[in-house]
C-alpha cells in the first residue's frame, strides 16, 4: 500500500507562524527567489545597506520512501540577519521530538528536518519558514510514504469504509492488474485483465496480436467489450488530464536503460501520478535519476518513464495512473536469442548476411554496425519472417572498411559477429570491379526447422488458452442453464447446512462479487476474513492451512465443535474450534501474529495450542478431565504455559520457546508438569508432581529463573544441569532437602537444596557468575561450597549450629561494569555484597527508585537493577552505594547496526568484471559511533594491502580489487558490528576470463584419404560466460607453420577436414571462444595420416660440398627403406637462418634424378640449411634431417683490416680500448705486440667475431706504446700498428726572465715544464700584453725551445709575458712574467709616516648553492653540483652516507673557483643515498646535503 500525501490549502492548529513564534505580520511586499518555489515576503519596502531578507539558495526535495526508513529535508537559507527556521506540516503537529527533529550544522549551514523510521500517517505538504526582521521566505515540499505489509490497525478502518460505500479511498492506488502475492485462484478459462489494459492502450494493428498471445478469437465481441470499456475509461480520465496522444510502448534504447512515453495535459498540477508493475507500486525519482533504478521526467507535454540497470527480472506489466485513473499500460517482455549470428567472410563487392532466430515473435530488432544503429536503406536490408521469429541484417555491397562487430538486440539480450572483407586480390588496380551476385554468411543452421519448432510451442500455448476459454465459457452457458430449475427449490434446504461464509474481495477498480460457498474455505489466499463453511453435520469448514490477513477460524463439525484452524499462517486470531464433545479444536503448528489457544475437547477442555509460532499467547486447552492441552513445543512470544490435565494437572509447557514464561501445568495429583528442557527469555519452574512436587526444570535454557519442582515427598525437583542466565536452585527432596542445583552454568545463584536431614544439597561444581554457597548438612550446617564462582563462597551452618567461616567486613563481591543495551529489550545490573546489607542506586548523581520502567530489587546480600525497556534517556553512568562502599558502571543504550532495502538489494547483485580490471563494492550505511567494518571474501577476512583497498568513510565503505583473476570470483561480504551486535550482507564477484582448453584427447573419429574426422570435450573452465566457437587450426607433417581451417559453434565437438593429402600427416589443435578470447589450445599427441599411403623413407642428411657467395652445392645418400616402391627422384627444401619457413626450391612433379644438386638461388652472405625427399608415385616422403648451416660466401679470404685508427690519446688514470676490424676466412689467429713486445698480462684483449678489442682498465703513463695487432690464417697474416699515448694536462713551466740585449727587442726564457722529459709531444705558447690595447694576445706556439724573442718592444709601454706548457690534453696553467717597461724603474714614493687602512678579505667557508635532490633512473649518468665561498679557500670532502668518497674512483670530482661538481657515470642501485658535501679552512666549516633516489 501507498499512503500520498493530501495536498490543502489550509494551515491547521499549531502549524506555521504562530503568535508564539511570529510576528503574524501579513502585510509585506512580495518579492522574487532565484530558487523557483519560494515565497519571499518583505516587510519593509527599502532595505537597510548590508542587510537582506530571508532567501532559500537550496531548497528541500520532494521524497518518495518506503515506511520505516529515514526521511529528512535539507534546506540552506540565507539573509542577514540570521534567519530563524521553522518546519511545520498541512495536516498534522510536528512538536514530537521522538518523530520530528530539527538541526542545524554550522559548518555547512545546513537546516535538517529528520523523521527516523517514518510511518504512513507522516505523509502530508510540509513546510519550512525562514524569518528575520526584514521578511519571511517559505516552501513547502512533499513526502510520500510506501506502506509495507499488511498493518492490523488498517482492517477496521477499511471494513468501515465498505460498510459506509466508501470504496474509493480503500481502492485509491491498487491496479487492476492484481500481484501475484494476492492474484486469486484462477478460473479455467478467465481471461487475464492484462488483456483488456494492453488493448486499451495499444494501436489498432496490434490488436490481432494481443488477441493471438491471449487466446482471444471472438473479435467481434472482444471490440463491442473493448469500446464500452475505453468510454469508461475515457470519462474517469476527464476528470484529471486532458489531451492524452502519443502513446508509445516501452523499448530498450541504445543506452541500455528501458523507456516508455506519453502526453497529456494534467488539470490539477498537484495531482499524483503512481507507477506500477505487476499491479505493485514502484518507488521513482524525478530529480534524482542516477540514484535510483526507476525514474519519471517531464519534457513539456511529455512524461518518459525510464528504468536503468536492466536484469532479466524487470520483465513485467507496466501501468502509468493519475491518482486513481489508468492513462497507460504496456508489456516488457524478455526475448531470448535460440540461434546467434555468426561470423561472416566476404570477398569484396559481395553481400554479407547475418542471421538469428528469437523465442518469441518480435517485429523488429535494434541492429547496430561499429557501434552504430542500423537503419533500413541502400547500404543494408533489415528482414523479418512471417512468423517474426527469423530476422536478418544483409549489408550490401561488402567494401573492407565494412568490416567490424555487428550485433542484434533484442531487450537486454544480445548477440554479436565479425565481419570480415577480404580484398579481391585479383582485380585489376585501379579500376572498380562488378559488383558480385553471391551471398556470404548465414547461421550454417537450419533456421527455418528451428522457428517452425518454437512455432509449434507457442501455437500449442495458444490452442491451449483457447481451449481454456471455450471451456469456460460452456460451462457458464450450462450453470446459466442450470440456474433456472435450482431457483424453484425449496430455499429452506440449505439452511440445515450451517451459516453460509461471504467472501468478499476488494480491487482498485471493483468490488468482486459476493460468493456464497458451503464447503471448505481452507488453502486460499484472502485479503479479508477466510473462514470455513458449515459441513453436513453443521460444522464449519477448516480455515487451517490457508494464508489470511484477517482472522481464521475452525468451523463448527458435526457435533458443534469448531474445525481445525491450526497449520495456517495468520496475521489475525487463529484459535480452535469446539470439537464434537464441545471441545474447540486444535490451534497448534500455525504461525500467527495473534494469539492461537487450544479449544476446549470432548470433556470441556480447550485443544491443544502447542506445536505452533505465535507472536502473541499460546496456551494449552483443558481436556477430557478438565485438563488443558499441551502449550509446549511451540515458538511464542507470549507466555506458553501447560493446561490442566484429568486430574486437574496442568499440561506440560516444556520443550518449545518463549519469550514468555513457561511454566508446567499441575498433573493428575495435582503436580504441574514439566517446563524443564524449554528455552524461555522467561521463568520456567517445574510444576508440582503427584505428590505435589513440582516438575524438574532443569536441562532447559533459561534467561528468567529455573527452579526444581517440589517431588512426592514435597521437595523441589532438579534444577542442575541447565543453563540459566537467572537464579538456578535446587528443590526440596522427599525428606525436606532441597535437590541438587550443581552441575549448571548460571549467571543467577547456584545454591544447594537441603537434603533429608534438613541440611541442603551441595552447590559445587557448577560454575556461576554470583554466588556459590553450600547447603545445610545433616548436622544443620551448610554443604560445600566447591564449585567455581566469582562471587562469593561461603561456609553454612555447622552440626553444632555455628557458622562457616565468611570472615571480613561487609564488602562488595561482585561490583558494576560497564554494558551495552539493545533500545527496547531488558538490561539488568546486579552488585553482590559478602553480607546482607542495604544500599542505594544512583543514575549520573541522581537517586533512582522503582518506577517509570526500572524495578529495583534486594534479595539477601543481592542487589538488582532492571531496566525493563532500554531507551536513550536510559544511557549514563550507573552508581551502587552501601555504606562507605560504591561501584559504578556506565551504561549505553543503542541499537544493532542495519542496512538500508534498496542498498542492500542493489549490493546483493553480482559484480561481473573481466580478469585484469579492478572490481568494485560499495555499501552505504548510517553513520554511528564505535562502528566497525568488515570485508570477507569466501568466509576470509580481507586486510588492506597488496591488491585489495579498504576504504572507511563516516556513511559508507567501499572495497577495490585490483587486477583481479579468475580465481577471485567467490562471495564478497561485509560486516557491520558494534557493540551491540552485527550485521551482513553479501555479494557475489564473478570475473570473467577467456576459456580454459578443450578437454582432451582429441578422437580421430575417421580417417580416409579425403577427410579426417576429429573429436573433443568442451573445457571444465568456461570463463565464466559460455563458450561461443570453437577455432581449428593444423599443421602438416614436416612444416611448422599452423593454418586456421575455420570454426564451429559451440553445440559441436568435431571437425571434418576435408581438405588433405593422401598419405600426409596432419597435427591439429583446438581453441575454445568465448566473449573474453581464446583458450589455451589442445593439440592432438601424435600426427594423423589421412587414408593409408606407401611412401619413402627419408634419405641420408645432405653434406655441403663446396659454397661461393653464389652458390652451395649438395649431395646426400638415398634413403634406407624405399618401401618396396621405385624413387623417382628427390625434392630439395631449404630454410634460410632464424625463419620457419621452407621453401621447395623444385616441384614435386619435377624431381631432381640425382643426389648432389647445385643450390644458386641464395643470398651472399646469407646462412641455409637444406632438407631432401625421396618421390616415388605415392608422392614426397618424410623429409630427411636437415644439413648444417651453410653461409654463401667464397671460402678463403686473407686477413685485412677495416679503416682502423693509427693514433690514440688518453688520460692518465681512464681505460684505454683499441678497436680493430678485420675480415678474414678462415677466421685468424690474433696476437697483440707492445713495442714489438708481448703485452703483460693485466692488459685484456677481447676478441669477438669480425674484431679484436685491447683494453687497458686504468692507464698511467708507462702505457703509452706502440702496439701492434697480427692477425694469421691459413691463407695469410696481417700488421697494423697503433700508437697508443696515455698523459695528463701538462705542469706549468717555471720561473720566466726577461732580458734586452737588443734595442726593441726583449729575450724572453723560461724554466723547463717538468712534464718535458716524460712528453716528447709537450710544446710550449706565449702571450703577450701590453698597456696600449690592454689584450692578451698569443705571440707564439708550438715551441719546443725554452726561449722566444719579442719584437718591437718600444719604450713608455708596460709589457707582460705568459708562457704555457701545452700538450694532446691542452694547457698548463701560465707562467707569469715580470713587468717590462715605463714604470719598471720608478722609485716608490714615501706615504710621510701616514699608514693605510689594511682590509682583510679572510672569511669562513658558506654554501652558495646546495645540493639538489636527484632521482635519476638506473643506469644514467647523474652531474650533483653545488657552490661554495671563503678565504682562504676551503678543503671539500664528498660524503655518501657518512663515507667519503673523494677517493673512490666510481665518482669524478672536481672543484672550479668554488663550484663543486660530482659525477656518476652510470647510476647504480647502491649509488642511492644521503650525499653531503663539506667545506672546511682556518676560520670555520659549512656543509649541506641531499638525496639520491635511484628508479628502476
Amino acid at each position: 500500500m501507498f499512503k500520498r500525501t493530501k495536498v490543502t490549502d489550509g494551515t491547521a492548529t499549531g502549524q506555521g507562524p504562530d503568535a508564539e513564534n511570529w510576528d503574524g505580520k501579513e502585510v509585506g511586499f512580495r518579492k522574487k527567489s532565484k530558487v523557483p518555489g519560494v515565497m519571499i515576503t518583505q516587510y519593509i519596502e527599502k532595505l537597510p545597506e548590508g542587510k537582506s531578507h530571508p532567501d532559500f539558495t537550496r531548497k528541500p526535495i520532494a521524497l518518495t520512501i518506503q515506511e520505516g526508513k529515514f526521511a529528512f529535508f535539507k534546506a540552506i537559507v540565507t539573509g542577514d540577519p540570521k534567519p530563524t527556521v521553522v518546519w511545520s506540516r498541512n495536516n498534522g503537529d510536528v512538536s514530537d521530538p521522538a518523530r520530528y527533529q530539527s538541526k542545524y550544522d554550522p559548518n555547512s549551514n545546513e537546516h535538517t528536518f529528520e523523521m527516523p523510521h517514518v510511518k504512513p500517517d507522516q505523509a502530508d505538504t510540509y513546510k519550512c519558514f525562514a524569518k528575520n526582521e526584514y521578511g519571511q521566505a517559505m516552501v513547502t515540499v512533499v513526502l510520500n510514504v510506501i506502506e509495507v505489509g499488511f498493518k492490523m490497525t488498517k482492517a477496521p478502518q477499511q471494513q468501515a469504509e465498505v460498510a459506509n460505500c466508501n470504496f474509493k479511498k480503500v481502492l485509491k492506488r491498487r491496479s487492476k492488474v492484481v500481484p501475484k502475492a494476492e492474484e486469486p485462484e484462477k478460473k479455467e478459462g478467465e481471461i487475464d485483465p492484462k488483456f483488456w489494459e494492453l488493448l486499451m492502450s495499444a494501436d489498432k494493428k496490434d490488436y490481432e496480436r494481443i488477441c493471438a498471445e491471449f487466446g482471444v478469437t471472438d473479435f467481434r465481441w472482444m471490440l463491442k467489450k473493448l469500446n464500452e470499456m475505453k468510454r469508461e475509461r475515457e470519462e474517469e480520465q476527464a476528470e484529471f488530464v486532458k489531451n492524452l496522444s502519443d502513446l508509445k510502448p516501452i523499448h530498450i534504447n541504445a543506452d541500455g536503460t528501458a523507456s516508455f512515453e506519453l502526453e497529456f495535459d494534467l488539470l490539477d498540477p498537484s495531482s499524483s501520478i503512481y507507477l506500477y508493475k505487476d499491479g505493485e507500486m514502484i518507488p521513482y525519482t524525478k530529480e534524482l535519476g542516477d540514484k535510483m533504478k526507476h525514474c519519471l521526467r517531464k519534457v513539456g507535454r511529455k512524461y518518459i518513464f525510464s528504468m536503468r540497470d536492466l536484469m532479466p527480472e524487470d520483465a513485467g506489466f507496466y501501468q502509468l495512473d493519475v491518482e486513481d485513473v489508468n492513462m497507460f499500460s504496456t508489456d516488457f517482455k524478455m526475448v531470448d536469442f535460440l540461434v546467434k549470428i555468426q561470423e561472416v567472410k566476404a570477398m569484396e563487392r559481395e553481400d554479407a548476411v547475418f542471421e538469428c532466430v528469437i523465442s518469441a515473435p518480435l517485429s523488429k530488432l535494434m541492429w547496430f554496425g561499429k557501434n552504430m544503429p542500423l537503419e533500413q536503406g541502400d547500404k543494408y536490408d533489415i528482414e523479418v519472417s512471417e512468423d517474426k521469429l527469423i530476422h536478418r541484417l544483409v549489408v550490401k555491397d561488402c567494401m573492407v572498411v565494412d568490416k567490424g562487430i555487428y550485433a542484434a538486440c533484442a531487450g537486454i539480450k544480445s548477440c554479436n559477429a565479425w565481419l570480415v572483407v577480404e580484398a579481391d586480390k585479383g582485380a585489376p588496380k585501379g579500376k572498380k570491379t562488378a559488383r558480385k551476385t553471391t551471398r556470404a554468411g548465414g547461421s550454417g543452421t537450419d533456421l527455418q526447422k528451428v522457428a517452425q519448432e518454437q512455432q509449434q510451442i507457442l501455437d500449442k500455448e495458444r490452442e491451449e488458452r483457447k481451449e481454456k476459454i471455450k471451456a469456460a465459457r460452456e460451462a457458464a452457458a450450462e450453470a446459466a442453464a442450470a440456474e433456472e430449475p435450482e431457483k424453484t427449490a425449496d430455499s429452506g434446504a440449505g439452511k440445515d447446512k450451517g451459516a453460509a461464509v461471504k467472501v468478499e474481495r476488494i480491487d482498485k477498480t471493483s468490488v468482486a462479487a459476493t460468493t456464497t460457498v458451503a464447503g471448505d474455505s481452507g488453502s486460499g489466499h484472502s485479503a479479508g476474513k477466510a473462514s470455513g463453511g458449515a459441513k453436513q453435520d453443521g460444522s464449519h469448514a477448516d480455515a487451517g492451512g490457508g494464508h489470511s490477513a484477517g482472522k481464521a477460524s475452525g468451523g463448527a463439525r458435526k457435533d458443534g465443535s469448531i474445525a481445525d484452524a491450526g497449520g495456517g499462517h495468520s496475521a489475525g486470531k487463529a484459535s480452535g474450534g469446539a470439537k464434537q464433545d464441545g471441545s474447540h479444536a486444535d490451534a497448534g503448528g500455525g504461525h500467527s501474529a495473534g494469539k492461537a489457544s487450544g479449544g476446549a475437547k470432548q470433556d470441556g477442555s480447550p485443544a491443544d495450542a502447542g506445536g505452533g509460532h505465535s507472536a502473541g499467547k499460546a496456551s494449552g486447552g483443558a481436556k477430557q478431565d478438565g485438563s488443558h492441552a499441551d502449550a509446549g513445543g511451540g515458538h511464542s512470544a507470549g507466555k506458553a504455559s501447560g493446561g490442566a490435565k484429568q486430574d486437574g494437572s496442568h499440561a506440560d509447557a516444556g520443550g518449545g520457546h518463549s519469550a514468555g514464561k513457561a511454566s508446567g501445568g499441575a498433573k493428575q495429583d495435582g503436580s504441574h508438569a514439566d517446563a524443564g528442557g524449554g528455552h524461555s527469555a522467561g521463568k520456567a519452574s517445574g510444576g508440582a508432581k503427584q505428590d505435589g512436587s513440582h516438575a524438574d526444570a532443569g536441562g532447559g535454557h533459561s534467561a528468567g529463573k529455573a527452579s526444581g519442582g517440589a517431588k512426592q515427598d514435597g521437595s523441589h525437583a532438579d534444577a542442575g544441569g541447565g543453563h540459566s542466565a537467572g537464579k538456578a536452585s535446587g528443590g526440596a527432596k522427599q525428606d525436606g532437602s532441597h535437590a541438587d542445583a550443581g552441575g549448571g552454568h548460571s549467571a543467577g545463584k547456584a545454591s544447594g537444596g537441603a537434603k533429608q536431614d534438613g541440611s541442603h544439597a551441595d552447590a559445587g561444581g557448577g560454575h556461576s557468575a554470583e554466588e556459590a554457597s553450600g547447603g545445610s548438612r545433616q548436622d544443620g550446617s551448610l554443604a560445600d561450597a566447591g564449585g567455581h564462582s566469582a562471587g562469593k563462597a561461603s561456609g553454612g551452618a555447622k552440626q553444632d549450629g555455628s557458622l562457616a567461616d565468611a570472615g571480613g567486613e561487609p564488602g562488595i563481591t561482585s561490583g558494576l561494569s560497564d554494558i551495552h543495551a539493545i533500545r527496547g529489550q531488558p538490561a539488568e545490573l546486579t552488585v553482590k555484597m559478602n553480607t546482607d546489607c542495604d544500599g542505594a542506586w544512583f543514575k549520573d548523581g541522581e537517586p533512582l527508585k522503582s518506577g517509570g520502567g526500572i524495578s529495583i530489587t534486594k534479595d539477601a546480600n543481592i542487589h538488582k537493577l532492571t531496566i525493563h525497556s532500554c531507551r536513550d534517556t536510559d544511557s549514563g553512568l550507573l552508581r551502587f552505594v552501601s555504606g562507605d562502599l560504591s561501584t559504578e558502571g556506565r551504561i549505553t543504550v543503542g541499537d544493532v547496526p542495519e542496512f538500508d532495502e534498496d542498498d542492500l538489494h542493489k549490493f546483493s547483485k553480482p559484480v561481473i568484471v573481466r580478469v585484469g580490471q579492478n572490481a568494485a563494492f560499495k555499501m552505504p550505511f548510517q553513520p554511528q559511533e564505535s562502528l566497525t567494518v568488515s570485508w570477507f571474501k569466501d568466509g576470509t577476512e580481507l586486510k588492506d594491502g597488496g591488491g585489495v583497498k579498504i576504504v572507511r568513510e563516516p556513511n559508507h565503505s567501499r572495497l577495490l580489487l585490483r587486477d583481479c583473476l579468475r580465481s577471485d570470483s567467490g562471495e564478497i561480504k561485509i560486516q557491520l558490528k558494534n557493540p551491540f551486535g552485527a550485521v551482513e550482507a553479501t555479494s557475489q564477484l564473478i570475473v570473467l576470463d577467456r576459456p580454459g582448453p578443450p578437454e582432451g584427447p582429441v578422437e580421430t573419429v575417421e580417417t580416409t584419404s579425403s577427410v579426417i574426422e576429429i573429436k573433443w570435450n568442451p573445457p571444465k573452465d568456461d570463463g565464466g560466460s559460455a563458450v561461443t566457437n570453437y577455432i581449428i587450426e593444423r599443421q602438416e607433417r614436416g612444416h611448422s607453420l599452423w593454418t586456421k581451417l575455420g570454426d564451429v559453434s559451440a553445440e559441436k565437438t568435431s571437425f571434418r577436414d576435408r581438405n588433405v593429402t593422401h598419405g600426409k600427416k596432419y597435427s591439429y589443435r583446438i581453441y575454445a571462444e568465448n566473449p573474453q578470447g581464446l583458450s589455451d589450445s589442445l593439440e592432438t599427441a601424435d600426427s594423423i595420416m589421412a587414408g593409408i599411403m606407401i611412401l619413402s623413407g627419408p634419405p641420408g642428411k645432405p653434406k655441403v660440398v663446396s659454397t661461393s657467395k653464389t652458390c652451395i652445392n649438395l649431395t646426400w645418400t638415398p634413403p634406407e627403406d624405399d618401401k618396396g616402391v621405385p624413387i623417382i627422384g628427390y625434392q630439395v627444401e631449404k630454410r634460410k637462418k632464424d625463419t620457419n619457413q621452407w621453401l621447395a626450391l623444385n616441384a614435386i612433379n619435377e624431381p631432381i634424378e640425382d643426389v648432389n644438386y647445385a643450390v644458386k638461388d641464395v643470398t651472399e652472405g646469407a646462412e641455409y640449411e637444406f632438407r631432401v625427399s625421396a618421390i616415388n608415385e605415392s608422392g614426397a616422403g618424410d623429409a630427411s634431417p636437415p644439413s648444417a648451416m651453410a653461409c654463401a660466401k667464397n671460402p678463403n679470404m686473407r686477413p685485412c683490416f677495416k679503416d682502423p685508427e693509427d693514433f690514440l690519446v688518453v688520460r692518465a688514470g681512464n681505460s684505454v680500448r683499441v678497436k680493430i676490424s678485420y675480415e678474414a676466412e678462415p677466421p685468424p689467429h690474433i696476437t697483440w705486440l707492445k713495442d714489438d713486445e708481448p703485452i703483460a698480462p693485466w692488459i685484456n684483449v677481447i676478441n669477438t667475431e669480425g674484431m679484436s678489442q685491447l683494453v687497458i682498465p686504468s692507464s698511467k703513463r708507462s702505457d703509452s706504446a706502440i702496439y701492434t695487432i697480427k692477425a694469421k690464417n691459413s691463407v695469410g697474416e696481417a700488421f697494423f700498428d697503433v700508437e697508443v699515448r696515455v698523459t695528463d694536462e701538462p705542469k706549468c713551466p717555471g720561473p720566466v726572465e726577461l732580458e734586452q740585449t737588443v734595442y726593441g727587442k726583449v729575450a724572453v726564457s723560461w724554466v723547463p715544464s717538468p712534464d718535458q722529459e716524460l712528453d716528447d709531444r709537450l710544446y710550449y705558447v706565449v702571450s703577450q700584453h701590453d698597456s696600449n690595447t690592454r689584450m692578451w694576445k698569443t705571440v707564439a706556439d708550438r715551441l719546443f725551445a725554452n726561449t722566444y724573442t719579442a719584437h718591437n718592444i718600444l719604450p713608455g709601454i708596460e709589457y707582460h709575458f705568459r708562457v704555457y706548457a701545452k700538450n694532446d690534453m691542452g694547457l698548463s696553467d701560465p707562467s707569469q712574467s715580470p713587468t717590462w717597461g715605463a714604470n719598471s724603474n720608478r722609485v716608490p714614493i714615501s706615504s710621510n709616516g701616514v699608514s693605510s687602512m689594511e682590509i682583510s678579505f679572510e672569511r669562513p667557508p658558506s654554501i652558495l648553492v646546495p645540493l639538489k635532490v636527484h632521482t635519476p633512473p638506473k643506469g644514467y649518468q647523474l652531474y650533483m653540483t653545488c657552490a661554495v665561498r671563503g678565504c682562504p679557500t676551503p678543503n671539500v670532502s664528498w660524503y655518501l652516507n657518512n663515507t667519503c668518497i673523494n677517493s673512490d674512483k666510481n665518482y669524478y670530482i672536481t672543484n672550479s673557483c668554488g663550484v663543486c661538481s660530482m659525477y656518476i657515470l652510470r647510476v647504480r642501485e647502491n649509488d642511492g643515498g644521503e650525499y653531503r658535501v663539506v667545506a672546511v679552512n682556518s676560520l670555520g666549516k659549512a656543509e649541506c646535503s641531499t638525496k639520491l633516489t635511484v628508479r628502476d
